[in-house]
C-alpha cells in the first residue's frame, strides 16, 4: 500500500473535509468533536454559528458522532468520527492534524476503520495494538424506563455520588484499571462527570456506576458479596433519568465478553446498536 494514497481511494474536486478540533463553551463537552466529511480541504468550525449547524448535523448519527476533546488525562487521546474511509485517511495521514512524534490512544475508534488505522500507523512507523471491542447499547426511549420500585425504596435512599475519594476502590476493581495511569483516569472523570454509587452502613461504596468522557455509562461494577441485591439495576435506572434530564443520548459501552451486563441492559430496554463497534487502540513508534 502507498503511504500517499488509501486503496486508490481519491477525491472529488472542491470537495471539503471538516473538522480539525473544537473548544468552545458554548456547546457541550460531547459537541467538542474531530469530524471528517468527504474530504480535501481542512478548516476550523471555532464560532458558534457553525458549530450550532454542525450540531444539528451530529445528531444525525448519535451516539457515534459523540466524541471528546483530544485530552491528557492518562496521555494523549485522538478521537475521530468520520463516515468516509478516504475523508479519515487523509485527516489521519496530516501531521498537522495528529501528532506522530510520540505515543498516543486512538478513542473509540470504529472498527471498520481498523484496517485503516494500521496502515496509516504502519505508514508513520508506528506499531498498534488493538484490544477487545466494545458493543454499544442504546436506550431509545428513556421515559419507557420504570421508576425505582417501592421494594428498593431504601436501597435507593443510600445512593449518593462518587468522589475523587472514591478513586482507589473503582480503579482496582476495574478491568482495564489498578495502576497510576487508571487511578488518574478515573479520578478525572469521577470530578468531571456524572457517577452514583450505593453505600453500604459504614458510608463505603459497595456498588457503582461512572460516565465516560464520551458521554457513555461505564464501569458499572458490584462488590461480589453485594451482588443479586438489584444494586445495578437501581443505579443504572438512576443514571438514566440524569442524562435524560441533562438532554443527553442514553448509552453505553459494553465489552463483548460481557454477557452479564448485556443481559443487564438488555432487559432495562437497550438496544444494541449492531453497525457500531468501538475500540481503543494504543499507538507507539517503532522501537529502533
Amino acid at each position: 500500500m502507498s503511504c500517499s494514497n488509501y486503496g486508490g481511494l481519491t477525491s472529488a474536486p472542491g470537495s471539503v473535509s471538516a473538522v480539525q478540533h473544537i473548544s468552545t463553551r458554548a456547546l457541550p463537552l460531547w459537541l467538542k468533536v474531530i469530524l471528517s466529511l468527504p474530504p480535501r480541504t481542512m478548516f476550523l468550525l471555532l464560532n458558534e454559528e457553525k458549530l450550532l449547524i454542525l450540531e444539528k448535523a451530529l445528531q444525525n448519527y448519535l451516539p457515534a458522532s459523540i466524541k471528546d476533546e483530544t485530552n491528557n488525562l492518562v496521555e494523549s487521546t485522538l478521537t475521530v468520527f468520520s463516515k468516509d474511509q478516504s475523508s479519515l485517511y487523509h485527516l489521519l495521514m496530516d501531521d498537522n492534524v495528529v501528532n506522530w512524534t510520540t505515543s498516543f490512544t486512538f478513542g473509540g475508534i470504529n472498527t471498520s476503520f481498523l484496517e485503516l488505522v494500521k496502515d496509516v500507523a504502519a505508514c508513520k512507523k508506528f506499531t498498534i495494538s488493538i484490544p477487545n471491542s466494545s458493543r454499544v447499547m442504546i436506550l431509545e426511549e428513556p421515559e419507557d424506563l420504570r421508576d425505582i420500585t417501592p421494594e428498593m425504596t431504601d436501597v435507593a435512599s443510600r445512593i449518593s455520588c462518587l468522589d475523587p475519594s472514591h478513586a482507589q476502590i473503582v480503579n482496582r476493581n476495574w478491568k482495564y484499571g489498578n495502576d497510576d495511569s487508571g487511578l488518574q483516569f478515573v479520578k478525572s472523570i469521577l470530578e468531571k462527570f456524572p457517577s452514583y454509587c450505593v453505600l453500604d452502613e459504614t458510608d463505603n461504596p459497595v456498588s457503582w456506576i461512572l460516565t465516560y468522557q464520551y458521554g457513555a455509562m461505564g464501569l458499572l461494577y458490584t462488590l461480589p458479596e453485594h451482588r443479586r441485591k438489584g444494586f445495578a439495576k437501581l443505579l443504572v435506572t438512576k443514571m438514566v433519568k440524569v442524562l435524560q434530564n441533562l438532554g443527553q443520548p442514553i448509552y453505553c459501552f459494553i465489552d463483548e465478553e460481557n454477557t452479564k451486563s448485556y443481559q443487564l441492559f438488555e432487559k432495562l430496554g437497550f438496544k444494541e446498536a449492531p453497525d457500531i463497534r468501538f475500540s481503543w487502540s494504543w499507538c507507539r513508534p517503532f522501537q529502533k
